[in-house]
């Protein structure tokens, strides 16, 4: 359907080749999905953070219940990535950004 209204469109501006409407129907349906990809990937993020804040209510709650000086000792021998991992495997689907912030502020 679209693709009959585009070119409807073009052949009345003057365009002889049906290929431009025919790559600009594609190029749209692209974008498209792509704007639905990246629409529904930040909605997955932000439901998933607000899942930990509704858990543990704050940051300094969550603080209370890991390990701190355990992550703190992997921060300081193997890393910060490494101790990002730690909490993540111990809490899975914990945002980056909070387990970054975790570990820094330990």
């Amino acid at each position: 359907m679209a693709t009959g209204v585009a070119i409807l469109l073009f052949y009345r501006a003057g365009v002889a080749s049906p290929v431009l409407p025919f790559l600009l129907c594609v190029v749209l349906a692209f974008a498209f999905v792509l704007a639905a990809e990246i629409y529904a990937t930040v909605r997955k993020r932000r439901e998933k953070r607000e899942s930990y804040i509704r858990t543990f209510g704050s940051v300094d709650e969550l603080r209370q219940v890991i390990d701190g000086p355990g992550l703190r000792r992997i921060r300081d021998e193997e890393g910060l990535l490494s101790a990002v991992r730690e909490i993540r495997r111990q809490y899975p689907g914990m945002p980056i950004d909070m387990a970054a912030t975790l570990i820094k502020e330990s």
